[in-house]
């Protein structure tokens, strides 16, 4: 039941109910979700992006990038883009995504269809509200911006979204502590979730997977190979150390530290060069829905909700041979399909307070249309009370389910490479330079490897 009774604020939205409802039965809802379900939108441009034409993927988004759910299919068109090697397009999607996010975060903007929205979404279901974005997504976006700019040789840009990565995981996770706590403090919706233990089991043994849904080991460590590549040894040292505290198992990194230490101090001395492999496995996983009863003030509504299954697909690593030796395997850094369920079930008590509301707003819908449409205006309503209560699906699927790196050192000169991973296997030529760094980016779409060489870094003297 809920702790405040909602009367008072059903029977002044009263008036407006109906007509809402009418409106959203005529004219759909904000986005095509509702009755399309987001996974089976994006199994056309994955699907694309696991064959040989994988700039199919970016025609089948291009329609799509128009509407009130913009920013999401911008988000999957730049990833798509990127995979496709169309690197002006990738630069152009996530530069409009993160206006997209910078334009949510100006308090002073007011949207003139900011009440509609969230009245729609009230009668309907959280599908209604344009996509905001989550804030691993947005952390994603300025870490593969700045690999965009890296592999165009813009060391510059690469710097700026490799600082702008730290620093909104910095904003994001004083953000998400505010949220946390003001959620803990309105003690009802939290108690409501421990009574749905069996439907949110897979949720919760997914979120549990990873220590936070915001702090991103896999840029973290990144932006230190691309700062102690350029000879910004100061901060390489700070961005390792942070990757190792939200990911102390990645056991290359004790060694990364101590080298870059030894840098700093003059102490380094290596005929060799470094060779970091980025490897970016599979696809995150879909949401899937689960219906759930919920109390309200008027009994029990049946409601639909999102979450995750328990058979999510474990990591496997890349498996690196040279001169016929396997010198090294790739480990995960990141697990973004982790960091997805967790952010999904830190977002479970504002769902459930949202769908409790609605549920009670319909009923009160439902009334209305009783007694001033009749018979086939309470026909119409129960039919589309039903057809609309849909899990909010949406999230960025193009997104790898985890990050891994691995490292190595290799004498001066063009060296190969064997690559094998779950989605086959490649050779690839790169260029090693004493006291240089190579990054080499693996891309697996679960059916062919994207390999790309970025522009090795020389050591600073």
């Amino acid at each position: 039941m809920l702790r405040h009774d909602l009367r008072p604020l059903l029977s002044s939205l009263r008036p407006v109910l109906l007509g809402a409802l009418l409106t959203a039965l005529l004219t759909g809802c904000a986005t095509s979700s509702l009755f399309n379900p987001y996974p089976w939108q994006a199994e056309q441009w994955k699907s694309a992006l696991a064959s040989d034409q994988p700039e199919v993927a970016v025609t089948r988004l291009n329609r799509r990038t128009r509407g009130a759910d913009r920013l999401l299919y911008l988000q999957e068109r730049g990833r798509a883009a990127q995979i496709a090697d169309d690197l002006t397009q990738s630069i152009d999607d996530f530069r409009e995504v993160i206006r997209l996010y910078d334009e949510q975060d100006d308090q002073a903007r007011i949207r003139a269809s900011g009440a509609g929205a969230g009245l729609t979404a009230l009668m309907v279901n959280d599908n209604a509200i344009p996509y905001r974005g989550q804030d691993y997504e947005r952390i994603m976006v300025h870490g593969l911006q700045a690999l965009n700019y890296w592999q165009t040789g813009d060391l510059d840009a690469a710097a700026v979204e490799f600082r702008r990565v730290t620093l909104e995981q910095q904003v994001a996770e004083q953000r998400r502590e505010r949220e946390i706590g003001d959620a803990l403090a309105d003690g009802e919706p939290v108690a409501a979730v421990s009574d749905f233990g069996r439907e949110l089991a897979g949720l919760n043994s997914a979120a549990a997977s990873v220590r936070s849904s915001i702090q991103n080991a896999y840029f973290y460590y990144l932006a230190g190979v691309f700062r102690e590549g350029i000879g910004d040894y100061n901060n390489a040292l700070v961005d390792y150390k942070r990757a190792w505290e939200v990911n102390p198992d990645l056991s290359l990194l004790p060694a990364d530290i101590a080298r870059v230490e030894a840098r700093m101090n003059r102490r380094h001395v290596s005929d060799q060069g470094l060779v970091v492999i980025a490897y970016e496995q599979g696809f995150v996983p879909p949401r899937e829905e689960v219906s759930l009863p919920i109390p309200t003030i008027h009994g029990y509504f049946a409601i639909a909700f999102p979450t995750y299954g328990g058979d999510l697909v474990g990591p496997a690593p890349l498996r690196i041979e040279h001169n016929g030796q396997d010198p090294a395997r790739t480990e995960v850094a990141t697990a973004v399909s982790g960091m997805a369920a967790r952010a999904l079930r830190e977002a479970v008590p504002g769902m459930l307070a949202r769908q409790t509301l609605r549920a009670a707003a319909k009923y009160e819908a439902q009334k209305r249309a009783n007694d001033d449409l009749g018979l086939f205006g309470a026909f119409a309503t129960q039919v589309y009370n039903l057809v609309s209560e849909t899990a909010d699906l949406r999230s960025w699927l193009t997104l790898p389910a985890y990050a891994q790196v691995a490292r190595l050192e290799l004498p001066p000169g063009q060296q190969t490479l064997r690559l094998s991973g779950s989605g086959g296997s490649a050779n690839v030529e790169i260029p090693v330079t004493r006291g240089g760094m190579t990054l080499v980016r693996v891309i697996d779409t679960g059916t062919r490897l994207h390999v790309t060489v970025m522009p090795a870094l020389e050591e600073q003297r």
